[in-house]
């Protein structure tokens, strides 16, 4: 999509209220399931704990063999794999893009909304939250959502599978929704094919594991 057509799209759309602004702009730049490169099933329990195990045992440690990566802008900081290629990206929304070859991939988006998201807001939040993930038509949840807390912020996590439309396969999303005032945060774990998802958990949960929020 062009600057230009993005920015007349923007246009149209922020007078809307906050929830349809942030679901018109996030599912046109491609934030819906199946915009990185791939994540597998486990049994329904396991993603589920994982994603609670992870989001409550965030820590400052940074593995001796990950890259640091920084954004001041959305005030957060986490690290991923050194051995990861990190990817340009032409959408402005998308601070980080990393994968290893096609199984693996790790994206964090960050939209800025019109008014901040706390606990008391998260019931509204979700059903944002629910359209961004189902707009994709292929997504079949292999777990409920879930409310969480990652680095002390307020959010959901998602696990669904989904059929990406270039290799016919079907992957895995394992999905971080976090809110910082009036920043969403959006952080997407994919591997593909769903069956590369076990061997890969260990390195995702390392990677949220890192996330923390910067002090203002």
């Amino acid at each position: 999509m062009k600057v230009g057509t993005m920015t007349k799209l923007w246009d149209v759309i922020r007078r809307r209220p906050v929830w349809a602004i942030a679901i018109g702009v996030l599912v046109v730049a491609g934030l819906a399931s199946g915009v990185v490169f791939g994540q597998a099933i486990l049994t329904p329990e396991e993603p589920a704990k994982a994603a609670n195990t992870s989001a409550n045992a965030s820590t400052n440690a940074t593995p001796a063999d990950f890259t640091a990566f920084r954004s001041e802008q959305a005030g957060f900081e986490l690290a991923y794999p050194a051995s990861w290629s990190k990817l340009t990206t032409k959408d402005p929304q998308v601070l980080l893009l990393v994968s290893q070859g096609t199984e693996d991939s790790f994206l964090v988006r960050s939209l800025e909304l019109q008014a901040p998201v706390g606990p008391p807001q998260l019931a509204a939040a979700k059903q944002l939250t629910d359209q961004i993930v189902m707009s994709n038509k292929t997504v079949q949840m292999v777990t409920e959502p879930k409310q969480i807390e990652l680095g002390g912020l307020p959010g959901f996590f998602y696990f669904y599978s989904f059929k990406d439309t270039a290799t016919e396969q079907d992957g895995v999303h394992s999905h971080y929704f976090l809110f910082n005032g009036k920043t969403m945060l959006s952080l997407v774990f994919q591997a593909l094919p769903k069956e590369h998802f076990s061997a890969s958990a260990p390195t995702f949960d390392k990677i949220t594991s890192t996330f923390r929020v910067l002090k203002k």
